[in-house]
């Protein structure tokens, strides 16, 4: 009795009930991908994409959470969107400014809470209260000086040596250079005082130093000195990240200045844009035509490596379609589950699509091969799915698991990237066995039989790279693998010191390279030839309390000193003590030193004349000098130091040493020891975050969550491998040439010093797992072929390397990126698919063939 052949697995089983319905019914099979198709890209259409960092900061660590609650409290008021006016002619500048401001005031406060075109409240209130900005030992010098200038025109005055002035400051041996308060965020250079210079042209200097910046702008305009640019400053309750707050204020005021027409005021007029919202509006569009020209071209590349391997146009429509609906598929579901894009994934159309369009090609080509042997359509429709099944549904698993490992990871952007990645890498496989039977039918059936006129099926294609690295592999297998062997040791010389520590801490290789200027470059240009930049950027704390400002300063100083004695980070602090001239106890000493100096001017004023009367006259304290109340300060300043919710006083900017530098990642990790949980002399601890921490904590999230992601995806990729192929033997074939792609890849970066970075880190892990994917697609038709390993390589080598040649594509459109980041991640992905695909080719089907040789004698 004949024995019934085995049945094949369920899964076989299933996905030829499935070949055969779609083959059958192509028609609504492609009806039903259309509707899928319109459907899913509808939905991708409608994402956001937001090129704010915070969108890739991490999503639990503490340090983030406070970041983000500090940026909710501080929210509104903080962002400047600027209306930069430029001609050759100041009086037509000054027209323009005239007639535009009235109009951006206009504007709702749900948009912007304060429109200033000049400093005049800034100036005039800190001119009115100018004596009061002065260091309390200044103060104090020229009192003793007034004093002693006083006493010698008393009867009977006996010069007697006394102790110089400047040692009886209540600072002396602490002296410090005082910033002036900052009327429009500049701080000008002090007047270089004559050795011999009396008291009065002292007590001139330091006071008339107080209120130069306010002078900066005389003409009550923000402007240049040859008024060539003027501007206007506005305060926006926009984040000033790209958000639809400043989408509607720019709409708003591109209208108003249409609307003004400044060409009709003269015609060298131009209107442009500068500040935190434009740049962020330009810098987004930027990044989204960065993503449209770099998937574009992608997608051009590797359709077009299709067309070239398979010789067909037709290639194009069963190959592409079923790529096109699994990215549509996977950023409807990015769409549900996120609703927008960061910097990251909105380059992952192209990725998905590289990687995932090998499906596709593996299985046209096993089609194109049988019907070549002269299989009828459905008999090679049948013989496909059942022959790259298990190679590609293996393959898409490790891919999906590769991106599955880095949702566990801490950043949003990595987690989001992980998840699309994933649903992308199993809809791509989906929609190629559903799909292609369709497309492939109508296609033989109704375009190619017409041109064909009764020749014989078109025959399977043979790569010439496939013929030679078959014979390479027959003939000199074991040079191939002492070679591979050799270069293997030699790329991991370096990796022990490496692996230590691989990640980059100069922060300025990961930022923007500015290669493709955005609109408003040019524009905040012109801004800042008006607003010179006053220090380094600071880093702005939030206490909880006005009455813990103080405090927490010392608090900050004491730590400073302890961690880094002889080398302190912190420069100086700037509270809203600073902008009425201090604390409260110092004010008041102020005021009574004033009072003596105002005396000794009064007794002295009749024995003046000539520059020491006129500065008598012009700076005498006046009597109604008094403690400024907050409520005084001007509009800008109030809304610097007001939260949200109205609270007052308790943000506060330290500033660093030039020393310090924001992209020295090690530095920013000290910085943020020095600046995170500030505490009170009562012991109680108060939530402190800076920029600092974060870059800090997401340093230390990528050393715990990068090797976590990797070794996840590298176990995934083993048992995925031991279930696909069965055998000790054949399992360490497959996994000694991937790790031979990986070491050769993290070797190289180690010889180049390529470090790793919170974006390029994730090229690890999806190198295991799709760079797998050409290992057992080659394993699985060596089996197929039962163990013919020649004709194996020459019947799926060129299919397999066209794969790895459109997954590198994929990678490839991350080169035109702006940021040097995701431009590392491209090259790290690119130079590890090159590493694999190359280590498949060769390593594997050398080390099988001797295998083979050595089991048959």
């Amino acid at each position: 009795m004949t024995e019934a052949p085995p049945k094949p697995p369920r899964i076989d089983a299933a996905l030829a009930r499935i070949t055969l319905a779609s083959h059958r019914n192509p028609w609504r099979t492609l009806l039903a991908a259309m509707v899928v198709l319109a459907l899913s890209w509808f939905a991708a259409s409608h994402l956001e994409i937001r090129g704010d960092f915070l969108e890739l900061l991490p999503t639990e660590s503490p340090g983030a959470k406070l970041f983000r609650a500090t940026l909710t409290r501080m929210g509104g008021g903080s962002s400047t969107f600027t209306v930069v006016v430029r001609s050759p002619d100041a009086a037509v500048n000054r027209r323009v400014i005239d007639a535009l401001v009235p109009r951006l005031r206009a504007l709702p406060p749900t948009l912007v809470k304060r429109v200033e075109f000049g400093p005049q409240e800034a100036r005039q209130f800190y001119y009115d209260r100018r004596w009061l900005f002065a260091e309390l030992g200044d103060l104090e010098e020229v009192e003793c000086e007034l004093a002693r200038e006083r006493r010698r025109h008393q009867p009977g005055f006996i010069d007697l040596d006394d102790e110089p002035c400047r040692e009886l400051r209540s600072d002396h041996g602490t002296r410090t250079t005082a910033t002036p308060p900052s009327a429009a965020g500049t701080n000008g250079t002090p007047e270089p005082l004559p050795a011999n210079a009396s008291a009065f042209e002292r007590f001139r200097r330091q006071i008339s130093g107080r209120v130069r910046e306010a002078d900066q702008f005389p003409s009550g305009y923000f402007q240049t000195p040859d008024g060539t640019i003027f501007a206007v400053v506005m305060r926006s309750t926009a984040t000033g990240t790209g958000d639809a707050t400043g989408d509607v204020l720019m709409a708003r005021v591109e209208a108003l200045v249409r609307e003004l027409n400044p060409s009709s005021f003269g015609p060298n007029v131009r209107v442009g844009f500068a500040g935190d919202i434009p740049t962020a509006i330009a810098e987004r569009d930027a990044l989204v035509k960065d993503v449209a020209l770099s998937s574009g071209t992608a997608v051009g590349l590797i359709l077009g490596g299709i067309v070239l391997f398979f010789r067909s146009f037709g290639a194009l429509v069963h190959i592409g379609m079923a790529m096109f609906s699994g990215v549509g598929v996977a950023f409807a579901v990015a769409f549900g589950a996120f609703g927008y894009l960061n910097a990251s994934t909105a380059f992952l159309g192209s990725i998905i699509a590289g990687n995932g369009i090998n499906y596709g090609i593996l299985y046209l080509a096993r089609f194109r091969e049988r019907r070549g042997e002269g299989d009828t359509v459905e008999a090679a429709l049948l013989d496909a799915v059942r022959t790259v099944r298990s190679s590609t549904w293996l393959a898409a698993l490790a891919a999906a698991g590769a991106y599955g490992s880095l949702m566990l990871t801490s950043f949003r952007g990595f987690s989001q990237f992980g998840l699309i990645g994933a649903v992308g890498m199993v809809a791509c496989w989906g929609a190629t066995m559903s799909l292609l039977p369709a497309t492939i039918t109508l296609w033989e059936k109704h375009i190619s039989a017409r041109f064909r006129k009764g020749a014989a099926a078109p025959k399977a294609v043979r790569a010439p790279v496939a013929g030679f690295v078959g014979a390479l592999t027959t003939r000199h297998g074991g040079v191939v693998l002492v070679a591979a062997f050799a270069l293997s040791v030699a790329a991991a010389w370096k990796l022990p010191n490496y692996l230590r520590d691989p990640w980059e801490y100069n922060f300025g290789k990961l930022g923007s390279n500015r290669k493709t200027a955005v609109s408003t470059d040019a524009w905040n240009n012109a801004q800042d030839r008006i607003f010179t930049a006053r220090g380094s950027s600071p880093d702005m704390l939030l206490a909880n309390r006005l009455e813990e400002v103080l405090p927490l300063i010392e608090s900050l100083k004491a730590r400073d000193r302890a961690m880094f004695p002889g080398n302190p980070y912190v420069d100086r602090v700037e509270t809203v003590y600073d902008r009425v001239g201090g604390a409260p106890e110092l004010v008041t000493r102020k005021l009574a030193v004033l009072a003596q100096v105002r005396a000794h001017i009064d007794a002295l004023t009749p024995y003046l004349e000539g520059d020491d009367l006129a500065t008598a006259r012009d700076f005498r304290p006046p009597e109604s000098l008094r403690a400024v109340r907050f409520d005084e300060l001007p509009g800008l300043v109030r809304e610097q130091f007001t939260e949200r919710d109205g609270t007052f006083g308790t943000p506060f900017f330290v500033y660093y040493h030039p020393h310090f530098s924001p992209n020295n990642g090690r530095q920013l990790m000290q910085v943020a020891r020095l600046t995170m949980n500030l505490r009170l002399p009562g012991g109680r601890v108060v939530p402190t975050v800076s920029r600092s921490t974060v870059f800090a904590e997401m340093v230390a999230s990528m050393g715990r969550d990068g090797p976590r992601a990797t070794f996840l995806a590298a176990l995934a990729v083993i048992a995925l491998v031991a279930l696909a192929t069965r055998r000790l033997g054949a399992s360490a074939a497959v996994l000694g040439s991937l790790l031979c792609g990986v070491v050769l890849t993290v070797g190289g970066a180690a010889w180049l010093d390529v470090r790793l970075n919170f974006l390029n880190f994730v090229a690890l892990p999806l190198t295991f797992g799709i760079g797998v994917e050409y290992a057992i697609n080659l394993y699985d038709r060596i089996r197929f072929t039962g163990g013919d390993v020649t004709e194996a390589v020459r019947s799926v080598g060129g299919a397999v390397a066209l794969c790895a040649f459109t997954t590198i594509v994929g990678y490839g459109a991350l080169l035109t990126a702006n940021s040097m980041a995701l431009q590392s991640f491209g090259w790290y992905a690119m130079v590890g698919e090159l590493a694999c695909i190359s280590s498949a080719l060769l390593i594997l089907p050398s080390a099988l063939r001797l295998r083979s040789k050595r089991d048959r004698s």
